[in-house]
């Protein structure tokens, strides 16, 4: 039997390692992504995300229970993805009362445009306004890695977090190249078993990661590269480094631990339980 799907219907709808506020946070994931829906447990859902496969126990009032058909069809009509690294959805065109917060990567189903806001339909049904500049629909050019890492620069290290509001390292990389069209896994260990090490006549290009490891044989770290051997990550909050000594960004603790540049393999990861 195909097990439950859902879909996330807070701004951020924390992962935890058990069903408890005080478990540790492993994710976070994102309004409109599609999950599939496991044990239940005194208000809390065991998840499953179907882009990277990743799971947790999210408190059950973040999910909007579907059928697989009703996930598909949210799939497919959710084709506005919020661009902007937080933006406020109100209840009409430039005003009214603010209906939440939405973050970078959420997805929403798009409708009228009136006076450069457009309206949106979220997954349990409520609708509000967004400013058509904070949100990408098709044929929307994308920015590119060295634009998206600079409108995030100083967000919060937060262990787990996948948003604006605090980024995790790999979740940082994992959200950034995604809006490329490059899906990779959540965590840095299965990010690093995901990518291929750069060739020795190849340099490392924008969107290439360098993995750093805290003891032999085990990932810990990874950084996004942007160019001139400079490289964005997430340590304390979102900020630039280099490998090299000579450039004022050189982090030497870092650099002991690094292991080499790598490029994602190509292929997309597909949504099971959809597809």
């Amino acid at each position: 039997m195909t097990p439950p799907l859902g879909v996330v219907c807070l701004p951020a709808l924390d992962l935890r390692v058990r069903p408890d506020h005080r478990a540790e946070m492993g994710s976070q994931l994102l309004l409109g992504e599609t999950v599939r829906l496991g044990a239940a447990r005194d208000g809390w859902r065991r998840v499953t995300g179907l882009a990277d496969e990743y799971g947790g126990w999210a408190r059950a009032w973040g999910i909007v229970d579907a059928t697989r058909t009703r996930a598909a069809a949210w799939r497919r009509r959710a084709t506005a993805r919020i661009v902007a690294p937080l933006a406020v959805l109100r209840g009409r065109p430039a005003g009214g009362i603010g209906v939440g917060p939405i973050f970078f990567g959420s997805r929403a189903i798009p409708g009228k445009i009136s006076r450069g806001w457009v309206r949106l339909e979220l997954p349990d049904a409520r609708f509000g306004w967004i400013e058509r500049a904070a949100l990408a629909l098709p044929g929307d050019a994308r920015p590119t890695v060295t634009d998206r890492v600079t409108s995030l620069l100083g967000a919060p290290y937060l262990w787990g977090g996948r948003t604006p509001a605090g980024y995790d390292c790999s979740a940082f990389v994992q959200q950034v190249l995604l809006e490329q069209g490059i899906p990779l896994p959540r965590d840095a260990a299965e990010q690093h078993r995901a990518c291929r090490p750069l060739r020795g006549s190849e340099s490392p290009r924008p969107g290439d990661l360098v993995f750093f490891e805290d003891r032999p044989g085990r990932v810990a770290h990874v950084g996004l590269s942007l160019a001139g051997g400079v490289f964005a990550h997430a340590r304390g909050r979102v900020v630039l480094g280099s490998l090299e000594p000579g450039n004022d960004l050189y982090d030497s603790e870092l650099a002991l631990q690094a292991i080499g540049w790598y490029r994602p393999r190509p292929g997309r990861r597909r949504e099971s339980g959809l597809t």
